[in-house]
């Protein structure tokens, strides 16, 4: 870096809200030497800083990610697994940003966009760091999905609705519905079924570079398209959303020594049994 180091805070709506937060970063920064900027000036800053917890960080990749800056996310939420430094850790996380002493651990995206009638108009194309969804919506009927990868037909669901997670997001909706842990640096992403109405589905994990394609072809109300858990649109019958990995990828600063397993140990509850020993 050249020059004073400089952070922008970002996330306006999250910072309102954490006054005490904002100060006790500012006054940090500034023992450090480090200048903060507003969040309007976040183009001119060296690394932006997302304060709150993982929905914070969420929306502050969703809102930044073009500026192809690195993230560091500060946690003073409950969960913390993509915010991963404490506010009392702030810092010393600063501190060994500015020396150079920190990584950027790069994350993959997904990038899809909706298509009315399959082949109509394209709506606008959305990013997700931790995934995409289609789940039904104002109705207590099930959905059917039709899902093709790589234009090989693989099923139809009568489900909930469907995801399609990230390694990042392999940890967040995706795991709730039964699906894989991913390393956060596999070359991969999750394609998993919501509720479905069969004794026979198991979530895939397929390559990084494969197209996949998800067809309302049955809904009796309107299929709600979500990134990240913000809705981004609504399907209808015949409507399909077209999704791959993104060609950009995100960078969050990651401290020396971080160890990518202790948040699963830590914050979920990751735990191998062992063999008793006589």
């Amino acid at each position: 870096m050249k020059g004073k180091p400089s952070l922008a805070l970002v996330r306006n709506d999250t910072l309102k809200a954490t006054p005490g937060a904002v100060k006790a970063i500012i006054a940090a920064a500034k023992r450090l030497g480090i200048a903060i900027l507003d969040e309007k000036d976040a183009a001119r800053a060296d690394a932006l800083v997302a304060l709150g917890g993982d929905g914070s960080m969420l929306s502050a990749v969703r809102a930044y990610a073009s500026l192809d800056k690195p993230f560091l996310g500060v946690n003073i939420g409950s969960l913390g697994y993509l915010a991963a430094t404490p506010l009392e850790g702030a810092e010393e996380a600063m501190r060994a940003w500015r020396d150079g002493e920190t990584t950027l651990d790069e994350r993959s995206m997904l990038r899809a966009q909706v298509r009315r009638g399959g082949n109509g108009r394209a709506g606008r194309p959305a990013l997700a760091l931790n995934d995409l969804v289609a789940s039904r919506e104002g109705t207590g009927r099930v959905v059917a999905l039709d899902l093709s990868i790589d234009g090989c037909d693989i099923a139809q669901f009568r489900c909930d609705g469907l995801i399609l997670s990230t390694p990042t997001g392999s940890t967040a909706y995706s795991l709730s519905a039964g699906g894989p842990i991913l390393s956060p640096r596999a070359e991969a992403f999750v394609v998993n079924v919501i509720c479905p109405h069969t004794l026979s589905s198991r979530p895939l994990v397929v390559p990084a570079d494969s197209v996949v394609s998800v067809r309302v072809a049955a809904a009796e109300g309107p299929v709600a398209f979500c990134a990240d858990g913000t809705v981004c649109g609504r399907m209808r019958r015949g409507d399909v959303f077209v999704a791959t990995t993104a060609a950009a990828k995100v960078s969050l600063v990651a401290l020396p020594d971080a160890d990518p397993f202790e948040p699963l140990r830590c914050k979920l509850g990751l735990n191998y049994s062992t063999v008793r020993k006589r």
